[in-house]
């Protein structure tokens, strides 16, 4: 939801006002320190799962960030044409700021995948305590080609609460979870089903380079992650990723995430560790980690 900024009046204060000025900022930090007022600045999670597709939101204060999208794409050959078996997709592996629109937030994302180039775009409106918008996505390798439709994909994602809070319904049997945690130097938001923790999106403060690039807080992974449970429910993903620094040195990047899946929450570690090899100098090694992480069970708010 997109707050209208106070209007501060200019020009000179009228005399005598300086003591009203003391005692306004007096209660601006009285205010700011009051039990929650943290609690009201918290971010609102918006969800809607359907056969096809998962999506799912986040408003904080006026930004507004798509946090999933997945689902089922129709595959076919254009020469000659020939339909085959649906595919599969999943885009945005971190929080995407939305732009704001007259009608709306606007997201769009164009990656790399198996086939070659795709691009995955989604628009959305909130309403109340709704989110509705059309999402698309399209990838192809010469003649074969996979897609969504020629029109948007319609949604309406629902806004939901944190478990335990008045505003939050009883879970449901089967129902896919949604978690998410936002403090510290991570950021995390994940689905979980009996088998799989899946839909592994995030951020995180990093104290090496990642990549060729050293952004603020880079994704967790290159792409949305998955792991299956075991017995105990935990969960454990490993990536590695191989490459060159601007310079021309080679880097190794291992990723680890560790977790253990909860009827509140999931819980558990992120560490990252940075090989780098500078030419003939001797193996430089940076580590992140391993960063704690807490990600709370949300579902849906009551009506």
């Amino acid at each position: 939801m997109r707050h209208r900024p106070h209007l501060v009046p200019r020009g000179p204060l009228p005399a005598g006002a300086g003591l009203g000025v003391a005692a306004l900022r007096l209660l601006a930090v009285v205010f700011l320190l009051a039990p929650g007022v943290a609690s009201a600045a918290s971010p609102t999670i918006y969800v809607d799962d359907a056969k096809e597709y998962s999506v799912a939101f986040k408003a904080e204060g006026a930004r507004f960030y798509v946090m999933q999208l997945a689902g089922t794409t129709h595959c076919y050959y254009t020469e000659p044409h020939e339909d085959v078996a649906p595919g599969a997709f999943t885009a945005f592996p971190a929080p995407k700021l939305m732009r704001s629109r007259r009608n709306g937030f606007v997201a769009g994302e164009t990656f790399g995948s198996d086939l070659g180039l795709a691009h995955a775009g989604i628009r959305a409106e909130l309403s109340g305590d709704t989110v509705t918008g059309n999402f698309s996505f399209e990838e192809s390798l010469e003649s074969f080609h996979c897609d969504t439709g020629f029109f948007g994909v319609p949604f309406e994602a629902s806004r939901y609460a944190r478990i335990g809070s008045a505003m939050a319904t009883a879970p449901a049997r089967r129902e896919v979870r949604a978690y998410y945690g936002g403090k510290g130097p991570i950021e995390i938001f994940l689905r979980t089903t009996r088998k799989e923790a899946g839909g592994i999106r995030g951020t995180f403060v990093s104290r090496c380079p990642v990549g060729k690039k050293n952004p603020d807080r880079p994704p967790l992974f290159r792409r949305p992650a998955f792991a299956e449970l075991d017995k105990e429910d935990r969960f454990r993903r490993r990536s590695v990723r191989e490459g060159r620094t601007r310079s021309g040195a080679r880097y190794k990047e291992t990723i680890s995430l560790a977790g253990r899946v909860e009827r509140d929450a999931v819980t558990g570690t992120y560490l990252r560790v940075r090989t780098t090899r500078p030419g003939l100098r001797s193996e430089q090694r940076c580590v992140t980690g391993p960063i704690p992480f807490r990600a709370v069970r949300y579902l849906p708010a009551r009506d």
